[in-house]
């Protein structure tokens, strides 16, 4: 008897009757003949052929090996033969059997034995192959029974159960919403073997990335129901957390341990591992640390290094892991020649200045690299997108040198057949297709499709923009994929906190950023503390009306406590810009604001009567932006210089005659290690132009706090008049503070990581800056002994990039510190600085 193993399935052919006429055995011998005619039992280990049954419900013994029964109308062995099949002899019933959830047109669908048909035996062996790849079923049996017009064929199943829910049982390192991306069987789907054994993996290797090595994870089947569904339940013994407690890097002579271990993402475990997730054993992160080694060295000129197979013991408790690596370093080599073959564009000498890479230098790969891509934009601009630059080096092994030879093949010039937008499927293409540079049916421009992807980037709708390139219809055509991964642009934001300055904090925020996928923004806000309140509703579209301008409103109302008077306003603005070019933006915007000002009781009240003034302000402002920034909310390169001139004449019928002039200039740099060191310069200054009518108090200058000059306390920085505590000649007289008609401020910061994962950052600051009065001038030393006429001060916080937003706790330390100064000053806001 032969045997057929074919592990997962459980198949019966059986006949039903009542009786046993000889079509009976032809039926048998014909579905013997095939093979289809198996009982298959997974249980059993390897399944053995069973014969077919000779009653309607029991199992027969097979016909004798080599006797053929006696047939009167033998049935078709094959589908050939369905012609000299009688219309008795065929099926005239297909019943399904045994189905609960599944349809059973379902079923039907899935046979290639049809009503009408012979019953054949490779055409039955088909249907149980068929039925069974539905996958809906742990056992299925084919059944013939004789009926008066023909044949009944009946497909009895047995469904698999279903999922009633997916249990955990034993992580307690890991809660179930850590594991929530793993688990990815859902309650109330058909039971799948290989899914649930798919997500045991899952399990298995998050708990690696996480540092427990040797955690071990197993599931079982619990059945309920009268067993119609099972939970499923996965087991995990956790065991402790692995942490690397050393690595050792031997041979490591001419390029320092310290040097090596600071590339690698593998660390040693601390004392704040538990917080940073440092030290944590990850294979696939080790193995890229390896060619991160090896890169290390190549880019100091050690083109020979060797890292031989590291060596990962255990500790005896299973709790620490050491790691030894063995680096054979071999001899430094310095640049030799450069020279240049092939397709030259410009003359070898002019190709060379764009190199960094110098004759007589240390051999770097990595700024071989980037000269590789300097020169490679040379022919990208100029059209030739297959252009292609080896580096052909030669090794002179007496003298450590390596000669370079560029071999540049530039292909044939390239257009741009088509632009293709992928992955919008909220955006419209055109918010995308506007911010590119590059144009279909132009000439390809390889920096232009670098500046492409910056500004679709800059849009701040996309975690990922990525630009690729694809052959068009010929050889000198290409087609441009813009492929982009979009993220949630609205936000829904509730905050409360407390600031000693302030009081306590309460914010609240919707906003959309991309509003119905045009990339118009719109925003209500409201803030209130101790010391202001504000309620801003605004509007933004960059593309107004699908033109090259943008327009912008805002309407608002704030009130803020200036510790002598309180100044209450509300208004609007109506904005209208255009980029004069890239990244360089002209805007023209009226604003209307209404303000009343209330003077404290009895302070300055006769001396500064004057300038408690409330009226209304009617301005027109013009201002230039270039912005270079990588990222508009949480910039770490690039720059952004900002100028603006304000006037409020008296033909515009506003009571505040003023111009105000205004200039900021902040640039970032990235620094190694995700550092990024940021400054900020910024101007101010508000001129007069009514002399009858000075300046009001509530439009002049107040520094310092946690957003221009941390360390002292907020708008504590101000020129100050000797004033009266009440209104009698007797009274005694205190400094009040009147607001400067200029400000001057400088900020300093180095910002850093902390734990990356979770948004934590330092930061290390200093500042400096001052509000002068319209007797003082700028940098100016005073009597009150102030360096250039500056506060200075330094400090030191965190900032947490939080779901409700960046929260800032900042310490500042005075260091040029006035008798009423804290040594030290604690802030806290939410909101990024600059």
């Amino acid at each position: 008897m032969p045997r057929l193993f074919l592990a997962g399935l459980h198949l019966r052919l059986t006949v039903l009757r009542k009786s046993l006429p000889p079509l009976l055995a032809v039926a048998l011998w014909a579905l013997w003949s095939g093979p289809a005619h198996a009982q298959l039992d997974v249980d059993a280990g390897s399944p053995a052929i069973v014969p077919p049954s000779t009653s309607a419900a029991t199992p027969v013994a097979a016909p004798d090996a080599g006797t053929e029964p006696g047939l009167d109308a033998p049935l078709a062995e094959s589908p050939d033969e369905d012609a000299n099949v009688s219309a008795a002899d065929r099926v005239v019933e297909v019943r399904i059997e045994g189905n609960r959830r599944v349809e059973a047109e379902a079923v039907r669908r899935a046979l290639r034995t049809k009503v009408g048909d012979a019953l054949v035996g490779p055409r039955t062996s088909e249907d149980l192959r068929a039925v069974w790849a539905l996958g809906y079923f742990s056992d299925v049996q084919l059944l013939v029974q004789r009926l008066p017009a023909g044949i009944a064929y009946v497909v009895r199943v047995v469904e698999r159960p279903t999922i009633r829910a997916v249990k955990l049982q034993g992580n307690e390192e890991l809660s179930a919403e850590d594991l929530k991306e793993q688990l990815e069987l859902k309650p109330g789907t058909i039971l799948d073997i290989e899914a649930v054994r798919a997500t045991q993996k899952k399990i298995q290797e998050k708990y690696v990335e996480k540092g427990y090595f040797l955690a071990e994870v197993t599931y079982r089947l619990d059945p309920v129901e009268q067993g119609a569904a099972v939970n499923v339940v996965y087991v995990i013994n956790e065991h402790s957390k692995v942490m690397v407690k050393q690595i050792n890097l031997l041979g490591a002579q001419k390029v320092s341990a310290e040097e090596l271990k600071a590339v690698m993402i593998t660390r040693e475990g601390g004392f704040l591992s538990f917080f940073t997730g440092e030290g944590t054993y990850r294979e696939e992160a080790f193995q890229r640390d390896l060619a991160v080694i090896q890169i290390a060295y190549y880019d100091r000129g050690f083109i020979n290094v060797r890292v031989d197979k590291p060596t990962v013991q255990l500790s005896a408790d299973k709790r620490d892991i050491y790691i030894t690596l063995h680096i054979v370093e071999g001899d430094p080599y310095d640049i030799g020649k450069i020279d240049f073959a092939g397709d030259l564009e410009r003359p070898p000498e002019e190709l060379a200045k764009l190199m960094k890479s110098r004759p007589k230098e240390r051999f770097n790969r990595g700024q071989l690299s980037t000269d590789i891509s300097s020169v490679s934009d040379v022919y990208f601009d100029k059209g030739y997108a297959y252009a292609n630059i080896n580096p052909v080096t030669s090794v002179n092994a007496e003298d450590k040198t390596v000669d370079l030879t560029f071999d540049i093949q530039k292909g044939p010039l390239v257009n741009i057949e088509r632009i293709d937008v992928v992955g919008n499927n909220k955006t419209r293409d055109k918010v995308i297709r506007r911010e590119l540079r590059v144009y279909e049916g132009e000439l390809y421009n390889g920096t232009q499709v670098r500046r492409s992807r910056e500004r679709v980037t800059a849009l701040g709708f996309f975690e990922t923009v990525e630009i690729t390139q694809h052959p068009g219809s010929s050889d000198n055509a290409i087609v441009l994929q813009v492929e982009v991964k979009e993220k949630a642009t609205g936000t829904f934001q509730v905050g409360l906190g407390f600031s000693n300055v302030e009081n306590f904090i309460f914010t609240a925020q919707v906003s959309q950023n991309n509003f119905l996928g045009w990339g118009q923004s719109v925003s209500a806000s409201a803030q209130i503390s101790g010391l202001r309140s504000l309620v801003q509703l605004s509007f933004y579209d960059p593309y107004f009306l699908d033109t090259n301008y943008l327009l912008s409103a805002e309407f608002f109302r704030v009130q803020a406590d200036y510790e002598g008077f309180i100044r209450n306003s509300t208004g609007g603005t109506v904005s209208l810009g255009r980029q004069l070019v890239d990244d360089v933006l002209a805007t023209v915007g009226y604003t209307r604001e209404y303000v009343d000002v209330q003077a404290g009781q009895g302070i300055g009240a006769v001396l500064l009567a004057n300038q408690f003034q409330s009226g209304t302000t009617s301005a027109l402002r013009l201002s230039v932006q270039f912005d270079r920034r990588d990222n508009r909310l949480f910039p770490s390169r690039g720059f952004i210089h900002y100028g603006s001139v304000e006037t409020a004449p008296s033909f515009l019928g506003g009571t505040f005659l003023f111009n105000r002039y205004t200039a900021y200039s902040r640039l970032y740099f990235p620094l190694p290690l995700g550092f990024v060191f940021k400054t900020n310069a910024t101007m101010g200054y508000v001129q007069q132009l009514d002399s009858s009518k000075p300046l009001p108090i509530s439009e002049l200058y107040y520094v310092g706090g946690i957003n221009t000059i941390r360390g002292y306390y907020l708008r504590s920085i101000s020129p100050t008049l000797l004033v009266p505590r009440a209104d009698n000649p007797d009274a005694n007289v205190t400094e009040f503070r009147v607001g400067g008609n200029k400000q001057l401020i400088f900020n300093f910061e180095l910002e850093f990581p902390i734990f990356e994962k979770a948004g934590l950052r330092g930061v290390l600051f200093y500042d400096a800056g001052n509000a002068f009065g319209s007797n003082e001038k700028f940098f100016e030393d005073r009597q009150d002994k102030l360096p250039l006429g500056l506060f200075h001060s330094a400090g030191f916080g965190f900032r947490w990039f939080s779901p409700i937003g960046p929260l800032r706790f900042e310490w500042g330390i005075p260091l040029t510190k006035r008798p009423s100064d804290d040594p030290i000053l604690f802030e806290f806001t939410i909101g990024n600085f600059f």
